[in-house]
């Protein structure tokens, strides 16, 4: 059986995109946040379909309504962390907290 906890766990990168939204929702989570183009040692393709995973198990919101003007390069206010993103964050961490 596929646990989404598991590959959170498993996989630094996707835990790592999913802490990124929420250290930048953390004042305000109702506010979207730019889309994160590039992450150092994750392919593109890679980084793709962790945002896919992301928006899959309802961790992250994508905001494809109101969107600012578009600029080359750019993805501005696309995405926020959701309250199913921070339990899945609390439980992570929790999880590593105990197991030390």
């Amino acid at each position: 059986m596929f646990d989404e906890m598991d590959r959170l766990r498993d996989e630094k990168e996707l835990s790592g995109l999913l802490t990124h939204y929420s250290v930048l929702g953390a004042a305000d989570r109702q506010v979207w946040q730019d889309r994160l183009l590039d992450r150092e040692g994750v392919e593109a393709r890679q980084l793709v379909r962790f945002y896919g995973e992301l928006l899959a198990y309802g961790w992250l919101d994508q905001n494809t309504g109101l969107t600012p003007v578009l600029r080359r390069g750019e993805a501005p206010a696309s995405y926020r962390i959701t309250t199913a993103g921070l339990r899945a964050l609390k439980q992570l961490r929790a999880e590593q907290t105990a197991a030390c």
